[in-house]
């Protein structure tokens, strides 16, 4: 995971307060060894000091490129060897260099995990371990002896609280830290049960609204073509014996038989396309969108870029909705003019129906209209956006994601045109 600059400007406040603590430590053991500690090991515990201090600070350079892993690896060695060589030669400085040793593990948990985390923190336990030992078990330099017990406590009640506000300091940023991440959890999954709760609304909206649709094609069938075709055979019935005995009369009912066939022909194919239009699965989106203003009552402007070919339900969901918000518009608007746009980008297909009406304030509860539209687009992932204002017309705008556009073989074309112009078309 890419560290925050957030991140990033902590850990280096942190390297830089313990380079200061490291070389303002060997300052001190420098001024030591010149009023004080005639020992010839302090300026070689000085020297190391001040490499460790050096060495912490090229544990800044990989923080430049954002390499936290490699400015850790370096800041835990020089701490690492700092207690080490300090425990070794200096042994009453082993509780200060314990802390020293502890601070890599401590800053791992924030930094590393799996198998990083556990080596730091078995490394910084071994290296405690050592620095417990040495300076409990041995003083070969005998630099402890030389060392006036007064100054020995003022540089462990100098330094020890330093370092334990460094460890703090690494607790309390981890705490922080992980409280943020616990807190943004919650909210995700609070926004997930929402979600959840939305899709299972939506779902039941759905279902309600495919029981009403079966209900209304059942209804229109039964009321409208089938009462037709019943008419039809009984016309057919009743024309039968004129044939025999009155031809003209036969000619005349057959006629009116035909034309009630074309009716009821143009009842089946209008309720056929309420429910999936044929041009939509054989021509797509255009032609589909085309052919359902042909009668649209007000003036139209169409926009529309071929988006390609897409999964039927991705393609009926756009239509639909395109429609409802025509008819939307048509009840409701007033509007002098209605433009409708259609288009695709790289992560989605896209419409958009304006109008200059008499608008509405989108803070209003959403009529049904508009329920089904997020209801459809949600069911494809995609998303409705509603921009009104009263007396400023209304935008409605929809997307729903694709994984990629698809390619149309012709070349992309764009389609602006009045509906005046579109009647003069066939629409078949």
């Amino acid at each position: 995971m890419t560290p925050s600059q957030e991140q990033l400007d902590r850990l280096r406040a942190l390297i830089v307060v313990d380079v200061v603590t490291a070389l303002t430590a060997a300052f001190l053991m420098l001024i030591s060894w010149l009023l004080w500690v005639d020992s010839p090991a302090l300026p070689a515990v000085t020297a190391a000091v001040a490499v460790a201090g050096l060495v912490m600070a090229r544990a800044l350079w990989p923080l430049r490129r954002g390499d936290v892993s490699q400015a850790v690896l370096w800041w835990a060695a020089a701490n690492w060897g700092i207690a080490i060589i300090a425990a070794a030669t200096a042994t009453f400085a082993w509780p200060l260099m314990m802390l020293a040793a502890l601070l890599p593990a401590v800053l791992a948990t924030a930094t590393a995990s799996g198998r990083t985390l556990v080596r730091y923190v078995v490394a910084s336990i071994v290296v405690c371990t050592a620095v417990v030992l040495l300076g409990e078990l041995q003083d070969v330099t005998g630099l402890t002896d030389e060392t006036p017990v007064g100054l020995q406590h003022w540089l462990l009640v100098l330094f020890i609280p330093a370092m334990a506000a460094m460890v703090g300091l690494i607790v309390l940023q981890n705490s922080l830290r992980l409280q943020g991440a616990l807190a943004d959890a919650l909210a995700a999954q609070e926004r997930l049960a929402d979600q959840a709760e939305e899709l299972r609304r939506s779902r039941a909206r759905v279902v309600a609204a495919t029981d009403r649709e079966r209900r209304r094609i059942e209804r229109d069938l039964h009321d409208g073509a089938q009462q037709r075709l019943i008419s039809i055979g009984i016309g057919l019935a009743g024309a039968t014996p004129l044939c025999r005995t009155d031809p003209n009369a036969a000619v005349t009912a057959l006629t009116d038989l035909r034309r009630q066939l074309h009716l009821a022909h143009d009842e089946v194919r209008s309720l056929a396309q309420g429910v999936y239009p044929p041009v939509l699965s054989e021509h797509g989106l255009v032609e589909a969108l085309r052919s359902a203003v042909d009668r649209y009552p007000l003036p139209l402007t169409l926009d529309l870029h071929d988006p390609g070919r897409h999964p039927s339900e991705l393609e009926a969901a756009v239509y639909f909705c395109c429609v409802e918000a025509l008819q939307n518009a048509a009840k409701h608007s007033r509007a002098d003019r209605v433009r409708v746009s259609l288009g695709a980008d790289q992560g989605s297909v896209w419409f958009t129906v304006q109008d200059d009406g008499v608008g509405f304030d989108p803070g209003v509860p959403g009529s049904g209209g508009m329920v089904n539209m997020q209801d459809r687009l949600g069911a494809s992932g995609g998303t409705l956006r509603v921009e009104s204002a009263p007396g400023r017309g209304a935008t409605v705008h929809g997307s729903v994601p694709v994984a990629q556009v698809a390619a149309d073989p012709r070349p992309a074309h764009s389609t602006v045109t009045d509906l005046a112009r579109l009647r003069g078309l066939s629409m078949s």
